[in-house]
């Protein structure tokens, strides 16, 4: 009678579908993080991007918020933390999954993370926006005969379906890890 390990029974179609789809959430995060995500452009083509950690006046030459004004000082390190946070939170989830696994538990870790950090994620872009858009930061203007907009940026973009994607791939990786069976509930048949 051949008995297959426990591990062996772990390591099935529905745990790579589950760790794939909380690297993918890692990576998409990972990805909204480092995208700028508001732009000042000028009708001449010069372009600033404010990332989360730093803003960008040259390629390769950017700075951190500290010497900026309100909002720019406040608002990103709070949306950058909230973010990280996400991230985090996503990092989280992937311990709790291989956790799971090995059968020590983790399935409700990977719930609570994932609720929390994808809300995070939600939170971030909108609370960005609404701080921008009220700022003198926000919309167009002319300076010495060339045109000024500021605009949202592709990670204020990203964010929201990368927070979508984070709670979907949760709830999935929650159904799909219940599933997994626990060490020695394995039945093997006697024939």
């Amino acid at each position: 009678m051949h008995r297959p390990s426990d591990l062996a029974q772990r390591f099935g179609g529905r745990t790579i579908a589950a760790l794939v789809l909380v690297i993918l959430t890692i990576v998409l995060v990972v990805v909204v993080a480092s995208l700028p995500w508001w732009e000042y452009v000028s009708s001449r083509g010069a372009q600033l991007y404010h990332y989360l950690g730093a803003w960008c006046y040259a390629p390769g030459s950017c700075v951190d918020y500290t010497d900026r004004g309100a909002p720019f000082r406040e608002v990103f390190p709070q949306t950058f933390a909230l973010v990280l946070t996400a991230l985090t939170l996503s990092v989280g989830e992937l311990v709790f999954l291989v956790r799971a696994v090995l059968g020590k538990g983790g399935v409700l870790g990977i719930l609570v993370t994932g609720i929390l950090g994808s809300a995070l994620l939600l939170v971030a872009p909108i609370y960005l926006y609404f701080a921008m858009s009220g700022s003198p930061f926000s919309g167009s203007h002319t300076f010495n005969g060339v045109s000024w907009t500021w605009s949202e940026g592709p990670g204020l973009f990203m964010a929201p379906f990368a927070a979508i994607f984070f709670l979907v791939a949760t709830m999935l990786v929650f159904l799909l890890t219940r599933h997994v069976a626990l060490p020695g509930s394995v039945r093997v048949s006697p024939s």
